[in-house]
């Protein structure tokens, strides 16, 4: 998605280019397993595989149908390869970046890894094919505090290791890219400034993240084994974004407006914290990707959210995100409401 910007972004107010004719961003799962089991993440729930119904990677030839509807409808700005999975497991990650360069579909190709899999040959691989942003999220530079979140036998070394021969790599080809960016949750403590000390000379960005509750479905309260004084409840989430000079307090989620997400088995839903798939719209197998875009399903969505109806959304009720998001469309006029939800193209 577009929910990081580069220290070199060039943003537009969403306001300004409301309506789209076709997504800024996707969000396409490789795959959907993965060899963390992390504590915040719903992957690690017993009944992840029940909810979210299947598990495994994406066929190759759905993989070409939706570089080919996105094709029909022009060029994203953003083609993140993630989903609920570390997507180095799909053992054709490269080839995938290899299809979107030749499709000519993306302005940026992003992969968002924990990079335990970066090994030298996928390094090589992910070098060679283009891609424009290596995501790494990194769960804690302490050894028992990593083991403790992602429940693996992986320690920080090992993907520090990873990242540095990456970047050796990179380096020693001449290349610029990948854009190497770093990131961490927010610990509030002094591991954060140990993590920058730690990563800030070697690669390209490093970050801090706000933690998030995912879309807190089915009232599962996964930020608070990582953040326990954290509190969910929306008045105090209001005060902490504000605190963090984000967006704050508002009634309608922007993303539903600007991007979409498809899940490995076809099905398209609004966001990447949507795990249990609460905002699907539609599935790519079935219709394409601009029929869904334009599609009624899509706009009953867009209107609940202009309504102020997102509680009536099994994935949106409970879900903070949206506080996340830089854009805000509360205040429009209702004229430019009517032709956003009516815009076909």
């Amino acid at each position: 998605m577009l929910s990081f910007i580069d220290k070199n972004s060039t943003r537009r107010e969403l306001n300004d280019i409301l309506p789209l004719k076709m997504p800024l961003g996707l969000c396409i799962e490789p795959t959907n397993l993965c060899n963390f089991q992390c504590v915040q993440c719903p992957v690690s729930l017993p009944e992840f595989k029940s909810v979210v119904g299947h598990r495994g990677n994406m066929d190759m030839e759905l993989f070409k149908k939706i570089l080919n509807d996105i094709k029909a409808m022009g060029k994203v700005i953003n083609l993140n390869l993630y989903g609920d999975g570390e997507p180095l497991l799909n053992k054709n990650i490269v080839s995938m970046v290899n299809l979107i360069k030749e499709y000519d579909v993306a302005e940026r190709i992003t992969i968002t890894t924990n990079a335990s899999l970066l090994t030298e040959k996928i390094s090589k691989g992910l070098i060679a094919s283009g891609l424009t942003y290596l995501r790494v999220s990194i769960y804690s530079i302490y050894k028992e505090r990593f083991k403790n979140i992602t429940q693996s036998s992986t320690t920080p070394d090992d993907i520090y290791n990873n990242i540095k021969k990456f970047k050796e790599i990179r380096d020693k080809s001449g290349q610029k890219t990948p854009f190497l960016y770093v990131k961490m949750i927010d610990t509030y403590s002094k591991e954060n400034e140990d993590f920058k000390k730690m990563y800030a000379p070697l690669v390209d960005q490093v970050n801090i993240e706000t933690p998030m509750n995912w879309n807190g479905y089915n009232d599962y309260n996964l930020i608070e084994k990582i953040d326990p004084n954290r509190n969910t409840d929306e008045t105090n989430i209001h005060a902490y974004f504000k605190q963090k000079g984000q967006s704050g307090l508002k009634k309608i989620c922007t993303i539903a407006f600007h991007s979409l997400n498809i899940k490995l088995n076809g099905d398209v839903t609004i966001c990447i914290v949507d795990w249990n798939k609460g905002t699907k719209v539609g599935n790519i197998k079935e219709k394409s990707l601009s029929d869904i875009w334009f599609g009624e399903d899509l706009k009953k969505f867009r209107e609940i959210h202009i309504k102020g109806l997102r509680e009536s959304n099994v994935s949106c009720k409970n879900c903070n995100f949206l506080y996340n998001n830089p854009d805000n469309i509360d205040d429009l006029s209702p004229e430019r409401y009517k032709e956003i939800l009516n815009y076909k193209g």
